[in-house]
């Protein structure tokens, strides 16, 4: 990890428990950033019983945002292999695609928050990272 990169506390909780090697560290506080106005919007929506699943927002957003680490690997590799065309369309496009997947990746995370409330396991593997 280089100095440049600032790395929030709860992030690097759940980085160092998922044993992240520190060349990941950059990506992920990319999509750390990259998710929290999104995030921020649909936690703002939750009743106050999914949101003491977790202790904090910021705790909450460094789970997401490590879960979507493959994803947006895959479709990072997958846009490079079929950028040929314009490469404003192409940027614009997989811009979209991007933010296409952080949608559906907070809309998973939420549901599962909400389900935590009740399933021990579920709530046991997303705070995990700051019981360690």
């Amino acid at each position: 990890m280089t100095d440049a990169i600032k790395i929030p506390a709860e992030l690097k909780q759940v980085l160092e428990f998922m044993q992240a090697v520190p060349e990941q560290y950059e990506g992920v506080a990319t999509i750390y950033n990259a998710v929290e106005a999104p995030l921020r919007a649909e936690w703002d929506k939750l009743p106050g019983s999914a949101q003491k699943v977790v202790e904090s927002f910021e705790q909450f957003q460094a789970v997401v945002s490590y879960t979507l680490v493959g994803p947006c690997a895959e479709l990072l590799q997958m846009i490079e292999k079929t950028n040929e065309g314009d490469a404003e369309a192409d940027e614009q496009q997989a811009d979209a695609m991007m933010q296409q997947l952080f949608s559906q990746g907070i809309k998973m995370m939420i549901k599962d928050l909400k389900a935590a409330r009740r399933d021990i396991p579920l709530r046991n593997e997303l705070i995990a990272p700051f019981k360690a």
